[in-house]
């Protein structure tokens, strides 16, 4: 049984007469925070190992005495979990002093912070699929979800309103405009479900527990930020860019204006553009996530970051950032299905030609989006060319082994996922009746004929 967890970022519509109550309840949950802290953390550690870590034994000595302290108003699950974080918060501290780095003691009543964040469980909260109730010092809140216009595709699509998917503890965030539900959704996975075997019409499996099936992925600093070696095409690199540029823009601005409601707004907007850009690479990741799951691969294949930091080292530094996110998001959103995220060397993928019968490499080969061969003639867009690259070499080299290749029938078992089907390494060609009619670029190759150039 695999447990996987996703967190859902929600904004809340709270009722204008109710957020003094969180302002409010914040108070005494960041006391027992704090005071969670100063058990923890005896006066001058000399070591690691004088940091308490144990929420058991902190919650032991300290929740008689913060129940009384708070006057029973703090409902009593929410002092449970004030001092649960603090222990995580030293926790982490005690992890970086053992790997060299020292961090002072965590300060809950930070006065450079705008905003604040408290944990709810199920005790102190109700979840539901359009809105969520939370326990404060005023009695309960029921707070509506805002919903994204186009629901189909979205993380809260995908999870809130998928009831194979369960609420767990979660957090509410208020960032010092609004507020936020970090939903944590938990779903246990069995023995089931994405890779079952398939039978044909023999009653033999056609897809056994040892097939390697590949899907190249291909990132890009202009045009679609993501493209598959199936011709899926994701994100908008440009417009990204664009908006990069306009946040830049207007920073600076404030940043000349030098008065202190200027200063104030350039304060409220920190980490507005990243939490943007953070939930991009996420839009982007959940695409790809759910294109592995269509075509039932089994590993999915980025390009070697480090030969991207080179080869874009003159573009702004965020688009490294991106990059790294969008693999890292990848990675973690399909854990639970047991898909293998990994990365190979994209060199000269973009100037190689991707037919298998062709074996040219030239940087003639390329201009722009346009990827034409110099040799066979070999026509599509320059992106989806090398996002099958990308698949083929990682299916060649990084699962080359024959025991990888073949199952005892001696029949291919790795395989590149393409438009209409796999490839295997042998260079024969499988079509599958999950076929994409989704062509964004008309230069895509298909149809039967032209099975060996896919």
């Amino acid at each position: 049984m695999v447990e996987a967890n996703r967190t859902v970022v929600i904004p809340l519509k709270i009722p204008s007469e109710s957020r003094s109550d969180f302002h409010q309840t914040i108070l005494p949950y960041l006391y027992c925070q704090q005071e969670a802290v100063e058990h923890c953390w005896p006066d001058s550690p000399k070591q690691p190992a004088d940091l308490l870590t144990s929420k058991q034994d902190a919650e032991n000595a300290l929740y008689d005495r913060l129940r009384d302290e708070t006057n029973e108003q703090l409902h009593s699950n929410l002092v449970q979990k004030a001092i649960k974080d603090a222990t995580s918060a030293i926790s982490s501290c005690k992890t970086s002093w053992e790997n060299g780095d020292r961090l002072s003691k965590p300060d809950f009543y930070d006065r450079e912070r705008a905003g604040y964040t408290m944990t709810y469980d199920k005790r102190a909260a109700t979840y539901g699929r359009y809105e969520a109730t939370f326990s404060t010092l005023n009695g309960t809140v029921t707070c509506r979800y805002e919903l994204p216009a186009e629901i189909e595709g979205t993380p809260y699509g995908e999870y809130i309103l998928d009831r194979r998917w369960s609420f767990s503890t979660s957090k509410l965030v208020f960032d010092g405009e609004r507020f936020w539900l970090h939903a944590v959704m938990q779903r246990q996975f069995g023995d089931d479900p994405v890779y079952a075997p398939t039978t044909d019409n023999s009653g033999s499996d056609t897809q056994s527990e040892d097939t390697h099936r590949v899907l190249g992925v291909d990132l890009n600093v202009d045009g679609a930020t993501a493209v598959t070696s199936t011709g899926q095409f994701y994100g908008n690199a440009d417009a990204l860019n664009a908006y990069r540029s306009e946040q830049e823009q207007l920073r600076g601005e404030l940043q000349q204006t030098g008065t202190r409601s200027a200063h104030l707004r350039f304060q409220q907007r920190r980490g507005t553009e990243w939490r943007y850009y953070d939930q991009y690479a996420h839009h982007v990741a959940n695409a790809i996530k759910q294109e592995a799951l269509r075509v039932r691969a089994t590993h999915v294949a980025f390009e070697e970051l480090r030969r991207i930091r080179t080869r874009i080292s003159n573009l702004p530094k965020f688009q490294h950032w991106l990059f790294k996110k969008v693999r890292t998001y990848t990675e973690y959103k399909l854990e639970g299905y047991g898909v293998t995220v990994d990365t190979t060397n994209p060199e000269y993928t973009s100037q190689g030609c991707s037919r298998t019968d062709c074996e040219c490499v030239d940087e003639d080969n390329r201009d722009g989006k346009h990827f034409e061969c110099v040799e066979c003639g070999y026509t599509v867009n320059s992106d989806y060319n090398a996002a099958k690259n990308i698949g083929f070499r990682y299916l060649c080299e990084e699962l080359s082994s024959p025991a990888s290749r073949t199952c005892s029938s001696g029949q291919a078992t790795s395989q590149l996922a393409l438009v209409s089907g796999t490839l295997s390494p042998d260079g024969s060609f499988v079509e599958h009746e999950w076929v994409s009619t989704d062509k964004p670029h008309p230069q895509q190759a298909s149809g039967r004929s032209s099975a060996r150039a896919q």
